[in-house]
């Protein structure tokens, strides 16, 4: 008994030495700076088209308001696109916010908001993930999609020309299991995606949109969190894992499978007006992370042009089960 004993302890201690070996590794490796990640050669524009087509790309296609809106309209689900983006919103990231808690920033030209940060600086974390200080902003580098010069140069042109209201937001926080998922966490440094003009009907406006700025592709296909949220399955198959509704713990949601599978396809049987109507119809489920107020602004040519490219995806049979269940 006495020597069983004895083996339990070493194993136990070992245990506890891996883990904090373990620890101290994750805290060693664990790196956010990346200084020397380039600055976008963005400039922001004065001329009205410009500034006219980056509201539209803020509210309705990027859904930047979506996040960057007052806290108390996004506690609520709400949105008012009059109101200035001043963020302030607090994501507790994971159970009991293990993973860490990102607040949204200050979007106005004020030296508390974007006020302080040149064009390239602000190109850098929108594309790259890459903050000012030169460190990496993981919640952008996954929340926003990769969208073109032409875009991106819009959405600065109209940050640019807004009122600079006062309001400081803390950095992000990152827990210890947070620092665990960042270990795969680098900038994105993919080049920028050919424009395509809006206005233009058809698939290859859908595809930019969807696989863009527009984001789709991000949270209606499964990824690995774990790995720097890398993808883990086909395109537009629908989210890895159901979500707690933030407006009701007793009910989870899962992002569902856009492909054209007869069989699991989220869309099978709808047709192009039906899916357009969707849109316009606004947010049905109050929780629902998906930024229905802002899509519901999309043109009638953006909203056709993503359906008609959503069918040219290859089918992928993944059942996903129904989007709002009891957790």
């Amino acid at each position: 008994m006495k020597r069983a004993l004895t083996i339990l302890g070493s194993l136990v201690g070992l245990v506890l030495l891996a883990g904090a070996g373990f620890v101290a590794y994750v805290q060693i490796a664990y790196t956010v700076d990346y200084p020397r990640t380039p600055l976008p050669a963005i400039t922001a524009r004065t001329d009205a088209a410009t500034i006219a087509r980056g509201e539209y790309l803020v509210h309705a296609v990027a859904h930047c308001s979506t996040c960057h809106g007052p806290a108390d309209l996004m506690t609520q689900r709400q949105l008012d696109f009059r109101q200035p983006l001043v963020g302030g919103f607090t994501w507790e990231l994971g159970p009991l916010g293990l993973f860490g808690s990102f607040t949204a920033r200050n979007l106005t030209p004020h030296a508390t908001g974007i006020g302080a940060m040149s064009d390239g600086q602000l190109a850098r974390v929108i594309r790259h993930g890459v903050d000012s200080r030169g460190k990496l902003s993981p919640m952008m580098r996954i929340a926003v999609g990769p969208m073109s010069d032409e875009d991106l140069t819009a959405i600065i042109s109209w940050l640019r020309a807004q009122a600079p209201v006062e309001a400081r937001r803390p950095s992000y926080e990152l827990g210890f299991l947070g620092k665990v998922a960042a270990l795969d966490f680098r900038p994105r440094l993919d080049p920028p995606p050919a424009h395509v003009p809006e206005g233009e009907l058809g698939v290859a406006r859908g595809k930019y949109l969807a696989e863009g700025p527009a984001a789709c592709v991000g949270c209606h296909t499964p990824a690995d969190p774990i790995a720097g949220f890398a993808r883990s399955g086909p395109l537009f198959s629908g989210e890895a894992e159901a979500e707690v509704d933030p407006t009701n713990t007793t009910q989870e949601i899962i992002a569902p499978n856009l492909t054209p599978d007869p069989e699991t396809g989220h869309l099978a049987g709808w047709t192009e007006d039906v899916f357009v109507a969707r849109f316009r119809a606004g947010r049905v489920i109050k929780g629902s992370k998906m930024p229905w107020e802002g899509f519901a602004l999309m043109t009638e040519n953006d909203l056709r042009s993503l359906y008609r490219y959503l069918q040219t995806v290859p089918p992928a049979r993944r059942q996903v089960g129904r989007t709002v269940r009891p957790r």
